[in-house]
């Protein structure tokens, strides 16, 4: 469809619209532990409680430094409940970087990951960073296999003994501690222009800058995603989320999306081909979001099956170009439609996609999405559109594209103008109206 409804509501009620209609559908799978979107919302709720007794206010930042795992959601969907805007940082990029984020975001309080703890922690000290949310991987494990884990850690030198200090907190014993009035479950008064997330670019333009995402961005994008999904069978979908929750696609596509559609979460850290593939079988994956990567080794890497993945519908290709070979290989070896889509973290990040069904063109990323506009313009006078087939800057206007920058008013007015934000991809439009990404444009102030 070209255009669609796109509701004025915070992120947080499309968990709590799911619950209400799928509250025993499992939301997350996570290494055999599982959660149902009722036990999902309260979760939630009680993370939200939480913070607000920790005393946070509405507008301020709470850090997130984890892999994919349930704390991530919970985390992210019950702080901006609370009307605190959660900054996803990457745990792999180098000390030097994470510490100019976090002192960049001015976050007072993160719930970070244990085991990334003690590469991190001489970071702290020259940060406001003074509470410290530590998550585990066995916290949301079932009996035995939290043991077992335990054991499994210890024994690879990845145990973290975490300081018994005031300002240390575990997040499964802060959730356990905290009373709730089923009745009146505590949150802010949230519209969909309130800040939502920030989310840190990849640094292809200079230094990595945060990008501020707001509910209606958020919820905008999701339904954008879902009306390409078609109507599917709601409720009875599964998604395997491995590309990360702390870069937009992994945030829109691995979180945000399944629990739109009701879809079951099967969250991994990180793509081990293995893994993947047990897990697409075993879970009966339907959907999964990809990098370039992961679908150029499953493209050729003869272990896979298709019988093996016989629910696989589709996958969905962000964050690159791939070759016609690529594609055809994939298809060929998995029997699952592969998708190519375009985006970046300014528009949350979906902007164009291949359909799902129907003509693909080589070398395409496809058209634009519902309610969102796409032009061709001169690189050095963004006024002056393109003729159809003639390279030039590609520029997009959307409910999905950010409000700003944090804190950058001269970088959000080179980016953002008139509500057309400014890809800096040197991209062409053919005469149906199919987008074509050729080179990032080189700019004397990257």
């Amino acid at each position: 469809p070209r255009n669609i409804e796109i509701p004025d509501i915070p992120v947080y009620r499309i968990l709590e619209d799911t619950a209400d209609r799928f509250p025993k559908r499992p939301a997350i799978y996570f290494f055999g532990g599982k959660m149902n979107y009722g036990e999902l919302r309260n979760q939630m709720n009680l993370f939200t409680q939480a913070l607000m007794n920790f005393g946070f206010q509405k507008g301020e930042r709470l850090g997130m430094i984890l892999a994919n795992m349930p704390q991530g959601v919970i985390g992210a969907f019950g702080a901006m409940k609370a009307g605190v805007t959660p900054v996803f940082f990457d745990p792999l990029i180098e000390n030097e970087e994470i510490h100019r984020q976090l002192n960049d975001s001015r976050v007072e309080t993160v719930v970070i990951l244990d085991i990334i703890l003690p590469r991190v922690a001489k970071v702290f000290p020259q940060t406001r960073v003074k509470k410290f949310i530590i998550a585990s991987v066995k916290e949301y494990l079932p009996f035995p296999r939290d043991f077992f884990f335990s054991l499994a850690a210890k024994g690879r030198g990845l145990h973290v003994n975490i300081p018994r200090q005031a300002n240390f907190f575990s997040f499964k014993q802060m959730i356990q501690n905290t009373l709730l009035d089923p009745s009146s479950p505590a949150g802010a008064s949230i519209g969909g222009s309130a800040e939502a997330v920030i989310q840190y670019t990849s640094g292809v333009e200079g230094l990595p800058k945060g990008v501020v995402l707001t509910h209606g961005n958020l919820v905008a994008n999701a339904m954008q995603a879902a009306s390409w999904m078609g109507e599917g069978e709601k409720g009875k979908e599964a998604f395997l989320s491995i590309l990360p929750f702390h870069h937009a696609y992994g945030m829109t596509l691995g979180m945000n999306l399944p629990i739109l559609r009701g879809a079951a979460s099967v969250q991994l850290p990180r793509f081990e081909m293995g893994q993947a593939l047990a897990n697409i079988h075993k879970q009966k994956i339907t959907f999964f979001p990809a990098s370039p990567s992961m679908v150029e080794a499953l493209s050729t890497n003869p272990l896979v099956s298709a019988k093996k993945v016989s629910a696989l519908k589709s996958c969905w290709a962000v964050g690159g170009t791939l070759s016609e070979e690529t594609i055809k290989g994939f298809e060929r070896n998995l029997a699952a439609r592969l998708i190519p889509f375009y985006g970046l973290t300014e528009a949350s990040p979906l902007t164009h996609g291949a359909p799902v069904l129907g003509k693909r063109k080589e070398g395409s990323v496809g058209i634009p999405l519902p309610n969102t506009d796409a032009r061709i313009v001169d690189p050095q006078d963004p006024a002056r559109e393109k003729p159809v087939g003639e390279e030039g800057e590609l520029i997009i206007r959307g409910p999905q594209v950010m409000k700003a920058y944090w804190k950058n008013p001269e970088e959000t007015e080179k980016k953002l103008r008139d509500g057309w934000l400014r890809t800096g991809d040197l991209a062409r439009m053919d005469e149906e109206g199919w987008f074509y990404i050729m080179q990032k444009i080189k700019r004397a102030d990257s």
